[in-house]
C-alpha cells in the first residue's frame, strides 16, 4: 500500500509526471504572439512617419512653399528610406 501511494504521489493522478502536455505549445504560441504583436507595433510606427513625412511634403507642395521638382526629389528620397 505505502508502495502505490508513492507512486501515485510522483506521478500523478494523470498517469504521467509533468504538466499536461498542452501546456508547452500554448506557452510557444503565445511567445510566438507576443513577439508578433511588438514587431508589429515597432513596424507600423516607422510606416507612419513615412507617411506623415509625405503628408506634409505634398502639403508644402500645394501651398507653393516648393516647386515640383523639389517636391520630387524629396518624394524620392523618402521612397529609399
Amino acid at each position: 500500500m505505502h508502495t502505490a501511494l508513492t507512486t501515485f504521489a510522483a506521478v500523478g493522478p494523470l498517469g504521467h509526471g509533468g504538466p499536461p502536455f498542452f501546456l508547452f505549445p500554448a506557452f510557444f504560441l503565445l511567445v510566438l504572439l507576443a513577439t508578433a504583436v511588438v514587431f508589429g507595433v515597432l513596424r507600423r510606427g516607422g510606416w507612419r512617419a513615412r507617411s506623415d513625412a509625405r503628408a506634409v511634403l505634398a502639403d508644402r507642395f500645394v501651398r507653393g512653399d516648393i516647386d515640383a521638382d523639389e517636391y520630387r526629389s524629396r518624394l524620392a528620397e523618402l521612397s529609399r528610406k
